[in-house]
């Protein structure tokens, strides 16, 4: 079903027709996530290492700076590329899908929202019991750590969560199922493009974050929105940062 104020010349975020943009267009950027998770993964088992924020003594005012503020403008700047680089209008509404037109169906959206981050979470938890394994220094170094910190973390929450799902589960997953034309294989190689550009952070970690990446592309196709997947990322992502000593 076509998104709300989608222009009609362009496909909805779930859909199977005509992609958003050229091959080139999808080619470049996968290009450059999967070159830049090879890096990472070539300095991880190198024994360097993914260079890591300071986290003391620098200032808070420092921290937002040197780890937050890139983030911000890398995240800023995919969105970009996926909806208005090399198209003559922005195509950010259809890669959103269908909006929330009542207030039954924001709800709706809102509560798969939460459950997902709930099952995200319990996964982490069990994950955690069983393996024992520390949370990756890269990962610790951008977490905030004074109430300064965790204001801005909220925002660079919401900037990260909103991106990824855009640029994961709008842009690729749209532009993949139509290359491939198939509804399952646009969500499964996006997901495993979402896993890759974690990488660094080790094999399982991948392979966790490539599982929620096929979540959330599941619940994108099912409500033709990128809405509710946006709840549960931007959530799991603030939450991250927040419920923790």
């Amino acid at each position: 079903m076509p998104a709300a104020d989608t222009p009609p010349h362009l496909a909805p975020v779930t859909g199977s027709g005509a992609p958003l943009a050229p091959r080139w267009h999808t080619l470049a950027l996968v290009a450059l996530q999967v070159s830049v998770a090879a890096a990472g993964l070539w300095l991880t088992h190198a024994g360097g290492g993914v260079p890591a924020a300071p986290v003391a003594p620098a200032p808070w005012a420092s921290r937002l700076v040197s780890v937050y503020l890139p983030m911000v403008i890398v995240q800023v700047g995919l969105v970009i590329y996926v909806a208005r680089v090399g198209r003559p209008q922005s195509a950010l509404g259809a890669l959103i899908g269908r909006r929330w037109g009542t207030p039954a169906r924001a709800a709706v959206d809102v509560a798969l929202g939460l459950l997902a981050w709930l099952l995200i979470l319990g996964g982490e938890v069990a994950w955690a019991r069983w393996s024992r394994v520390t949370t990756a220094t890269s990962v610790t170094a951008m977490l905030p750590h004074t109430w300064p910190e965790r204001l801005a973390w909220v925002v660079v929450a919401s900037i990260v969560g909103f991106s990824e799902e855009v640029v994961y589960r709008g842009y690729l997953q749209t532009q993949l199922t139509a290359f491939t034309r198939s509804a399952l294989a646009g969500i499964v190689l996006q997901a495993a493009l979402f896993g890759l550009a974690h990488g660094e952070q080790g094999p399982a970690v991948m392979v966790r974050f490539a599982l929620y990446g096929l979540g959330f592309g599941a619940l994108a196709r099912w409500r033709q929105s990128l809405l509710p997947g946006v709840v549960g990322h931007v959530w799991t992502d603030a939450a991250s940062g927040l419920l923790r000593p």
